[in-house]
């Protein structure tokens, strides 16, 4: 894989290693940024992030993607209630050990090819594809916790450029209005961690 896979590979195993870093600190009691999450529920839907990686780069293949990045990023909408009760019951389980997930699974992403296809719950996607969606989960959900993780400034970038990807198959006329925000706050908006003004108010969040 070329540079732009390697770039990305290893700005999410920053993400990931500075929120394990950060997750030993953390109250899991107190309330998150995500509405009806705790800090607990937050690390336990971080904690699947790696052990799904894993699973899927076992069986990866060379088959043909059908999924992109903005399809993959704008279908988690549909599977809000899924996720929930994933987080929910991750965490009333205790998994919460971020750390060990990622030690667990950075042999096999750093292993991958990441030309090949994974299939996930919404199809089959490029492996560099579905490792940039999970730079967005990474950057979003370190900056939910309390205290939030200050992001791998490259992965923050590749999450920002892949919100606008969204927002370009939504609302191709105003990727111009949003390349004028700070990417925190284009990142935020996008997620609907704050509210969008102007003519953006009625297109985000693009995912949520």
């Amino acid at each position: 894989m070329g540079r732009c896979g390697d770039e990305v590979r290893d700005a999410l195993v920053r993400q990931w290693e500075a929120i394990a870093a950060a997750v030993a600190t953390v109250d899991l009691e107190i309330a998150s940024r995500v509405r009806g999450w705790r800090n607990r529920e937050v690390v336990a839907h971080l904690c699947l992030q790696p052990a799904l990686l894993r699973r899927f780069a076992a069986a990866a293949s060379m088959r043909d993607a059908v999924v992109d990045v903005a399809a993959n990023l704008a279908g988690t909408r549909s599977l809000a209630g899924l996720i929930d009760a994933s987080a929910r019951e991750a965490a009333e389980a205790g998994r919460v050990d971020f750390a060990r997930a990622v030690e667990d699974a950075l042999p096999s992403l750093r292993a991958a090819d990441l030309s090949a296809t994974v299939v996930t719950m919404q199809g089959p996607i490029r492996l560099v594809d579905y490792l940039i969606t999970r730079c967005v989960e990474a950057v979003v959900h370190g900056s939910d916790l309390i205290d939030p993780v200050s992001p791998d400034r490259v992965a923050q970038a590749i999450t920002a450029r892949a919100l606008l990807e969204v927002l370009a198959v939504r609302a191709p006329h105003l990727v111009r209005e949003a390349r004028q925000l700070r990417l925190p706050v284009w990142i935020d908006v996008a997620t609907g961690r704050r509210p969008g003004s102007g003519s953006l108010a009625v297109a985000v969040p693009v995912m949520t």
